[in-house]
């Protein structure tokens, strides 16, 4: 049985309204002459990233065609336009998946493989540079995170890279760059913070797990240090979500709403997620929903399958929520957050028909690493009920 387990974090954590007015000194701790910022067209439109490049000394060159789904066609256009610019420090401003495409394209700059090549666990050969990741969502949790997902331009799946070495040297995270964050990103990206933080503090016992000879695992399995990064992103979801959703210019909800998110996020990317993230990969990549879309759809029910092996922590939940210290008020108060921020409630609100069930069931139950990371066992035909009880 494992004794031990591990934490990773960021080398540093800027947090606070109006960080961002410290890229600038942030930048030049690394004596950057040459600085390659990763965007989209949303946030140029605001001038978000004309702002960030006026605090930068020395060079910029600015990407800001990044999309909600970007491939690993779009990380090679990435690689040559860092190769042809050779910043000397990058930066990643934007939700997960501007994060995600800047990790991709860095690592695989480092490594001079081809971008299918990163998938999985640890094949990341070394440092991937300087990267500093502002997150102007609350959701993912990227900017502390040791993974990127994308979708893989040979299957169109998505696909996801773990390694140490995809977690910024520096996150920056600005409250106020989530004020013109829409309502309905707003609301998706809550419910990604909050299933980060439930399924972190669900997974299986760190001492369940079989050690790695060669390192660390991939995922510890819930630690200790795993639950408190959990507990308070569920406490602040709870407390700020609807807030931030109904109210958009609360400030102090983006705060709380931005660290659930930066604390889920050293929860899942420690412990690891499992059943609804293994559910969302086939259901987000065939109905083209987002992750907080589909992780909502599913999780209720995830936590009822779990309910029998992890009864006392799922009522734990329901008293970080604010509710009955209960399992099933921890579970209606789940439903009651995601109907509160108009998301959709089952999976035919996506477009998902009754016959395409059981391929997703087949796909999610082939991803072992999430699988291994349940606290109960979990078949193929366990995954094909709650999709059943999703619909």
């Amino acid at each position: 049985m494992r004794t031990t387990w591990n934490s990773f974090a960021n080398s540093r954590l800027l947090f606070g309204p109006g960080s961002l007015d410290l890229l600038g000194q942030v930048v030049g701790q690394f004596q950057a002459k040459r600085v390659m910022i990763f965007s989209d067209p949303i946030l140029e439109s605001l001038g978000v990233l004309k702002r960030a490049a006026k605090l930068i000394t020395g060079k910029t060159y600015i990407f800001s065609d990044g999309e909600a789904e970007p491939s690993t066609d779009m990380v090679r256009r990435c690689i040559a336009l860092h190769q042809d610019f050779k910043p000397d420090v990058v930066v990643a401003i934007g939700g997960g998946s501007n994060m995600d495409l800047a990790k991709m394209t860095c690592a695989a700059v480092s490594s001079g493989k081809e971008p299918e090549s990163l998938f999985g666990f640890d094949q990341i050969p070394g440092p991937i540079g300087p990267l500093i990741c502002i997150p102007t969502t609350a959701g993912t949790g990227s900017e502390s995170s040791a993974s990127a997902v994308v979708l893989n331009s040979c299957d169109g799946k998505k696909a996801a890279a773990l390694s140490s070495r995809l977690r910024p040297e520096v996150a920056i995270i600005d409250p106020e760059l989530a004020l013109t964050c829409p309502p309905k990103l707003t609301a998706e990206s809550g419910i990604d913070a909050l299933t980060h933080a439930i399924e972190a503090y669900l997974a299986v016992e760190f001492y369940r797990l079989k050690e790695f000879e060669s390192g660390p695992r991939p995922y510890e399995g819930n630690h200790p240090l795993g639950d408190l990064y959990a507990e308070k992103a569920i406490r602040l979801v709870g407390k700020h979500l609807i807030e931030a959703t109904k109210n958009p210019q609360n400030i102090e909800a983006r705060a709380g709403m931005a660290l659930a998110a930066n604390l889920g996020g050293l929860a899942f990317s420690n412990c690891g997620v499992t059943l609804a993230h293994a559910l969302e990969y086939p259901i987000g990549s065939r109905y083209e929903c987002s992750h907080g879309i589909g992780n909502g759809i599913v999780l209720p029910g995830v936590m009822r399958y779990m309910r029998p092996v992890r009864e006392s922590r799922i009522a734990k939940i329901g008293e970080f929520l604010g509710v009955t210290d209960s399992a099933d008020e921890a579970i209606n108060e789940v439903i009651r957050l995601r109907e509160e921020c108009g998301l959709p409630d089952c999976l035919s609100a996506v477009g998902a028909r009754r016959e395409d069930l059981p391929s997703l069931a087949a796909t999610a139950f082939s991803l072992k690493r999430l699988m291994e990371l349940s606290p109960a066992e979990v078949s193929e035909s366990d995954l094909l009920d709650i999709l059943k009880e999703s619909f």
